[in-house]
């Protein structure tokens, strides 16, 4: 039996921001998307927490590549598929204040565009 995928959808430049990853980056992060697809859960993923009221059930997807870190901010709960909410290489060790920003301002926009 084949098992239908959940759609994607992407926030901002989300999309273009994860295709703009270095290959091996961009495969391992669409690798991951995939196994969320199929309702598995990522390899290497965390909650994001401390986002603000309001705000939860964020989780990020850690991917280790040869020229540094990178992150995707997903949600589940919002429709039913996977709302990417921001992806960027990681500089800083905690998440810095604009990334949380555009993860915050997203979430927002996809909840009020999706009328939840």
């Amino acid at each position: 039996m084949e098992r239908t995928l959940k759609p994607i959808y992407w926030e901002g430049t989300s999309k273009s921001d994860l295709l703009s990853f270095p290959n091996d980056a961009k495969q391992a992060a669409g690798y991951q998307l995939h196994r969320l697809q199929q309702g598995n859960d990522p390899l290497d993923w965390k909650p994001l927490k401390n986002l603000g009221k309001g705000i939860s059930g964020v989780y990020e997807i850690r991917i280790w590549a040869d020229d540094g870190t990178y992150r995707v901010a997903y949600v589940t709960k919002l429709k039913d598929g996977i709302t990417v909410l921001h992806c960027w290489q990681k500089t800083t060790q905690a998440a810095a204040k604009p990334d949380i920003k555009t993860i915050t301002d997203r979430y927002k926009a996809a909840k009020q565009r999706l009328k939840i």
